[in-house]
């Protein structure tokens, strides 16, 4: 079962409001179906791609505000945990986590335990 993404979809909801966009235009412009679009809205948990497809369409032309827009809308959807402190979006570490999400479990443990290794080495 699909874990909900209600900051998403309210995210998306408000914004085809402010830009007057029925659910079928906003479909129109990612390029995502109207179920996929109506779904999000209703909570359903998007995959990283249609997150994307989402930044694409909603975003400003600078690659920074894609950015910025791409890590709040992967934030939404639950795929980043919120970083600490605000501002420009660590691009290594959204690189890495999105990485990390094609990883198997056992890949996964072996990323923990080489983070447990380099964490170590920095308080030497």
């Amino acid at each position: 079962m699909e874990k909900p993404a209600p900051g998403l979809g309210q995210w998306l909801q408000e914004r085809c409001y402010q830009e007057h966009l029925s659910l079928r235009q906003a479909s129109a412009k990612s390029g995502l179906s109207h179920a996929t679009i109506s779904g999000v809205i209703n909570g359903t948990s998007p995959s990283p791609e249609t997150v994307r497809k989402l930044t694409r369409a909603f975003s400003a032309n600078g690659q920074r505000e894609n950015l910025a827009l791409e890590d709040e809308l992967l934030q939404l959807a639950g795929y980043r945990t919120p970083r600490a402190e605000p501002g420009e979006p660590n691009l290594a570490l959204a690189r890495l986590m999105d990485r990390l999400s094609q990883f198997s479990e056992a890949q996964l443990r072996v990323m923990v335990n080489f983070a447990d290794f380099l964490a170590g080495m920095g308080k030497k």
